[in-house]
């Protein structure tokens, strides 16, 4: 098993083993609003670890959160052209650093993919915005979304 995320690491929020719990509409300390406030999920390899935080501003800032083993990261991203093609750079505990590429599904609404990598090499798939967990439920009508990792599906609150 490769140990590319030994406890704790990215975004800070509440995570169990299972699933990924769902966010309530609290106050973002980092915005002026909570418009500015936007879910981030991501799949890290293909053992299983995943992510889970929030991303701050508007056509630029700040996304903090933890890893599936407990990694806080935080990190910067910004919009690169009128396309809606972006940049993240994440920083984890123990030096872990890595680079995210994405396009919106909708700018309006923040939804955005995308696919980058750790230094180590590990893939990294992202989603993130406010209609995130609508997203990746997909078509398929039913109350419950997955995050599709290449080491499986997580079940997501």
């Amino acid at each position: 098993m490769n140990n590319l995320f030994p406890a704790p690491m990215l975004f800070t929020l509440l995570v169990f083993p299972q699933s990924i719990s769902a966010q309530s509409a609290t106050h973002c300390p980092m915005t002026a609003d909570d418009a500015n406030c936007d879910r981030v999920v991501a799949c890290i390899g293909d053992e299983g670890v995943w992510f889970n935080g929030r991303a701050f501003g508007r056509g630029e800032g700040t996304f903090s959160g933890t890893t599936s083993t407990g990694l806080m990261c935080e990190g910067t991203w910004m919009s690169r052209n009128a396309f809606g093609l972006g940049q993240a750079d994440v920083m984890c505990e123990y030096g872990r650093k890595g680079r995210v590429f994405y396009t919106y599904q909708d700018e309006y609404t923040g939804t955005a993919v995308g696919q980058g990598a750790m230094h180590s090499g590990e893939k990294i798939k992202i989603w993130s915005g406010t209609n995130v967990l609508e997203y990746l439920r997909g078509d398929t009508g039913e109350g419950i979304a997955y995050l599709p990792c290449d080491g499986g599906s997580i079940l997501m609150g």
